[in-house]
């Protein structure tokens, strides 16, 4: 290799890094290398005319689900761009090659895509801007909404390649769990995959104090049913679960994007899901009934209409961007939180599950940098939420 540069990694970035990126520069013509690897699923050849490339490496202390995030992601990817290739010809980075991270170090070589990370731009863009790079990625959500998935797929979770190489369905990369035949079953191993790990954390300790713990158990052994069983089906549809300007690449020069990057987190689930998982908080991420303020004002406007004049932005929330992303999902017709059926309630069993394991309360960093009596009063806040969700369930 001529370079090899790390991409998008701080030294002293206080958190694990999901994935070490690199993007690695070869001179093809003095090595006289022949980069022509045997085709596995998911790939592409390599052209003769391509130098540098972007190599993924998983890092298995992330918390992942290291059996199939390797293949998962590959899979995903190829679903996207085969979703988006007719209308964003070369958003989806080609992949050339993968190995499996289920019993050494993974990784994917894929294409590099140039362009500028919208994150690092956005927020000091102008209102009409920060529209257009908006309805960009609406087209792109829309699309991605509307594709019929291969008929192979046929649970909801992570995806795999099956022996003849055609799409299957799989355990998720987020935990090891799936596939599950219903939504029901995705929404209830997440929330008992949170409830395995509070059992281990010193600060939740399983919830079980003052009988929080037995009555969660009871809601899942009984409500979650209750709750979920007249919503009927749900149609499936590829989440890529981190769908936010933090993982589109634009051209300065143009305006227009140019990649959407890292389907490590992507599933197959609902549309609901991407509203829940995506689009920050303080734009498209729709807000639990449980939130306050400028979150519950914005869940509200999402749900009913943005109010004229828009309240003043706060770092809550930013009102333009927000009002601009309900709009442009509104008119390309996409499905959006003002309707999707039973978004409010499925949100409130996701927001369950993020309740479990607080991060505040749960992080080892931010542990590490609180007080005991902070960790205290988180414990006591929290615990008050998770009875507050149980009452309002009957348990």
């Amino acid at each position: 290799p001529r370079a090899i540069v790390p991409v998008a990694y701080e030294e002293d970035f206080p958190f694990p890094y999901n994935n070490f990126v690199y993007a690695v520069n070869i001179d093809r013509e003095a090595s006289g290398a022949q980069i022509q690897a045997q085709r596995q699923p998911g790939t592409h050849p390599i052209p003769p005319e391509l130098d540098t490339f972007i190599i993924r490496l998983p890092n298995p202390l992330s918390g992942y689900n290291n059996k199939i995030r390797v293949e998962n992601e590959v899979a995903s990817l190829s679903i996207a761009r085969d979703a988006l290739q007719a209308k964003f010809p070369g958003l989806i980075p080609r992949v050339f090659g993968w190995g499996s991270a289920r019993h050494s170090q993974g990784w994917i070589l894929q294409e590099y895509i140039e362009g500028t990370p919208l994150l690092d731009d956005f927020g000091r863009m102008s209102d009409k801007d920060k529209t257009f790079m908006l309805r960009q990625m609406a087209d792109v959500l829309t699309t991605l909404q509307r594709y019929q998935l291969p008929a192979t797929i046929r649970d909801f979770g992570g995806l795999d390649f099956g022996r003849s190489g055609r799409y299957v369905s799989a355990p998720l990369s987020i935990m090891d769990a799936g596939p599950f035949t219903t939504y029901e079953g995705l929404v209830r191993a997440t929330i008992q995959s949170k409830l395995a790990k509070a059992d281990t954390d010193p600060q939740t300790q399983g919830w079980r104090a003052n009988g929080v713990r037995a009555r969660l158990d009871r809601f899942l052994t009984e409500g979650l049913h209750r709750a979920m069983e007249s919503m009927g089906n749900f149609p499936k549809v590829l989440v890529h679960a981190d769908f936010t300007p933090d993982n589109f690449l634009y051209d300065k020069g143009t305006m227009r994007l140019t990649a959407l990057l890292d389907f490590d987190f992507a599933h197959i689930a609902t549309f609901a899901d991407e509203f829940f998982r995506s689009l920050g908080a303080d734009i498209g991420q729709f807000p639990s009934k449980r939130e306050s303020g400028q979150l519950l004002a914005l869940r509200q406007a999402m749900l009913t209409g943005f109010p004229d004049p828009l309240p003043p932005s706060t770092t809550e929330v930013q009102w333009p961007s927000a009002k601009a992303w309900n709009d442009a999902l509104c008119e390309r017709g996409a499905k959006r939180p003002g309707t999707i059926e039973n978004i409010a309630t499925v949100s409130d069993l996701f927001w369950l599950s993020g309740q479990i394991l607080p991060f505040k309360l749960c992080n080892e960093v931010v542990v590490r940098n609180s007080s005991l009596e902070q960790l205290a009063a988180r414990k006591k806040t929290g615990e008050g939420l998770l009875i507050g969700f149980l009452e309002d369930y009957g348990y």
